[in-house]
C-alpha cells in the first residue's frame, strides 16, 4: 500500500527518504514491485520520474536502497520527480 496525497496547486514539493522497492497493490491486476520513498514518520509515496517509463526507471532502480531527497509535485497516488540528490546516509 502507498500513501496517497491530494495533488498539490502550491509549486514543487520537496521529500526525503529512503528508496525501497516493494510489492503495491496487492491482490488487484495492478499488483507488482515498485520503487516507493519512505518517510520519515512511515508514509510510502511511489515515485515516478518525469520523463521516464512509469513502470520501469533504470535511473531509480540504480539509487534503491539510498536515501534521496527529491523535488517534485505530489499527484494522485504517485509523486512526480523533477529533480532528486541522493543524500549522505548515516546507517551505512
Amino acid at each position: 500500500m502507498h500513501a496517497e496525497f491530494p495533488p498539490n496547486a502550491d509549486g514543487p514539493t520537496c521529500l526525503s527518504g529512503r528508496l525501497v522497492r516493494e510489492v503495491i497493490d496487492h491482490g488487484s491486476k495492478s499488483e507488482r514491485l515498485a520503487l516507493q520513498l519512505v518517510l520519515e514518520d512511515g508514509r510510502r509515496m511511489l515515485l515516478r520520474r518525469q520523463g521516464a517509463h512509469p513502470i520501469r526507471d533504470p535511473v531509480l532502480e540504480a539509487l534503491e536502497g539510498q536515501v534521496l531527497q527529491v523535488t517534485g509535485e505530489q499527484r494522485e497516488g504517485y509523486f512526480l520527480v523533477r529533480h532528486l540528490t541522493p543524500l549522505h546516509d548515516q546507517n551505512q
